[in-house]
């Protein structure tokens, strides 16, 4: 019997202590079962209100929500949309009071409970009509909690959050230089500009991606221009279309309009470009080089077509055969000066620039003799050259393709590859058949091909243009195969025209 009543106070004791960590320690307290936690749009500022989750507290006991006036503030940034007038429900026995919310002004909410609850009860505010917000201002955007600025609930207090607005940005509208690109440009040098996608208000829209920005060229002075932007195109990554290679080929002063299909378009600060600009990197000729090279002399470096004159001990490379043989230059004269111990720069291609002054360049020294056939040569027939053949001649590093009776230069190795030739492939031809063919335009990655520099962008020719592939969705869509691209040079890229965006 003793042990019986022992064992009775211990449960009672037990009950007891837990009874007194659940109040002293605020184990009994209301909490917000339900936030109204919404993202509310920018465009929201001057259009359509937000709906908010309905609002629901939940009582922990009886009377947790007692009788008084409940009012909530919402963060700074957001405002309540007056007219949307939510409804208030209770559940529980007892709990009564308002049945709609009242508005003190446009950042507060009220609701009046007239009785408590004598078992535990909620407060619900806008399960069939909600409390709709907006933004306040369309930016900066705002951030924040609502929370309880006046009234009583039991465990909540004026930090508790019963919601968190969060403003995002609005549709993209426009365009803007979120990277404005260097006031001075050395012509042909590389520089770099940023164009963000934003909504009405100048926010970044950092949700979108893959967007197709395209910078086209407006002239200042002069007002025409005959250069050409390259590296023109790009797609957005978290709103910003970013452009880390640009280059421009004439000297002048322009600014850079920014184009987006459906979006407001936007013009950059002017650019002006010269061959004397300390901004982008020089491609002047550097008079303090010395060699063993003179001016004007023709080379060429091992393996490589690219064939180079020598200004100041800059190579400049010739970047087509009609620009070569305007020149009045002669193939028999290139010398190879691979493995020399001179070291070398790489200067603006033959014909750009105003370091190309012919004050400034002396016949070479010698002219190397003439390279023949050796007699147990026999050169192949004209007729047994057909479209897809790849020749040269002795003492020539050129080697061109064979298209419609005309002979098309390949200017760098990557288009010599992409045509799928291999030396193995190369005819050599006299002198005298050369002359007899006619020398066209350079030779072009053939259509099909999937390129991509030292940027992220991939490229697919098509129509003899580059065209940007926005997407991997459009990539796999065409059946390409990532194994297929093939890795070129920046100046690769930039001897082949931008045409656009692949759909």
């Amino acid at each position: 019997m003793r042990i019986q009543k022992m064992r009775n106070t211990l449960a009672v004791l037990a009950a007891l202590a837990t009874l007194s960590l659940m109040s002293g320690g605020q184990a009994l307290a209301a909490s917000v079962t339900v936030p109204a936690t919404a993202s509310v749009n920018a465009d929201s500022q001057n259009g359509s209100s937000v709906a908010l989750p309905a609002l629901t507290v939940t009582e922990t006991a009886a009377g947790d929500i007692p009788v008084g006036t409940l009012t909530w503030a919402l963060p700074a940034g957001f405002v309540f949309d007056t007219s949307s007038v939510a409804n208030v429900a209770y559940s529980g026995t007892g709990l009564m009071g308002d049945s709609t919310v009242s508005f003190p002004d446009s950042n507060h909410v009220r609701v009046n409970i007239t009785a408590t609850s004598t078992a535990v009860g909620t407060l619900t505010i806008g399960s069939t009509t909600p409390l709709k917000v907006k933004a306040s201002a369309g930016t900066p955007l705002a951030s924040g909690n609502i929370a309880l600025s006046s009234g009583t609930i039991t465990g909540l207090t004026a930090t508790s959050s019963f919601g968190t607005l969060t403003e995002t940005s609005g549709a993209a509208n426009k365009l803007a230089f979120s990277v404005q690109p260097p006031a001075t440009v050395t012509t042909n040098a590389a520089f770099n500009a940023a164009v963000a996608v934003q909504d009405q208000f100048g926010n970044t829209v950092t949700g979108d991606n893959g967007r197709a920005v395209t910078l086209s060229v407006v002239a200042v002075n002069p007002t025409t221009t005959t250069g050409s932007l390259n590296n023109a195109v790009m797609t957005s990554v978290n709103g910003i279309a970013t452009f880390s290679n640009l280059s421009f080929t004439a000297d002048g002063t322009i600014n850079l309009q920014a184009n987006a299909s459906g979006l407001t378009s936007t013009s950059s600060n002017n650019i002006t470009f010269s061959t004397t600009s300390t901004g982008g990197t020089g491609t002047t000729t550097p008079p303090s080089l010395t060699c063993g090279l003179q001016n004007g002399m023709l080379v060429k470096l091992g393996d490589s077509p690219t064939v180079y004159m020598v200004v100041n001990c800059v190579l400049r490379p010739f970047n087509s055969a009609a620009i070569f043989h305007a020149r009045g230059k002669k193939f028999e004269d290139v010398r190879d000066i691979e493995g020399e111990d001179d070291h070398y720069a790489f200067g603006l291609p033959v014909g750009q620039g105003n370091d190309n002054n012919s004050t400034i360049i002396t016949p070479p020294a010698s002219s190397s003799t003439p390279t023949s056939l050796s007699p147990s040569t026999t050169p192949p027939s004209l007729s047994n050259l057909p479209d897809g053949s790849v020749v040269k001649v002795p003492g020539d590093p050129t080697v061109y393709l064979v298209s419609g009776g005309v002979l098309q230069p390949f200017t760098s190795l990557n288009i010599f590859r992409a045509h799928k030739k291999s030396f193995g492939d190369i005819q050599t031809i006299t002198q005298q058949q050369l002359s007899s063919l006619t020398v066209g335009s350079p030779a072009t990655f053939p259509d099909g091909t999937l390129l991509k520099g030292p940027n992220h962008t991939v490229y697919v020719v098509k129509g003899g243009q580059l065209y940007g592939i926005p997407s991997m969705s459009v990539f796999d869509n065409h059946g390409w195969k990532l194994q297929n691209i093939m890795q070129v040079q920046q100046q690769d890229l930039n001897s082949v025209e931008v045409g656009g965006v692949e759909d």
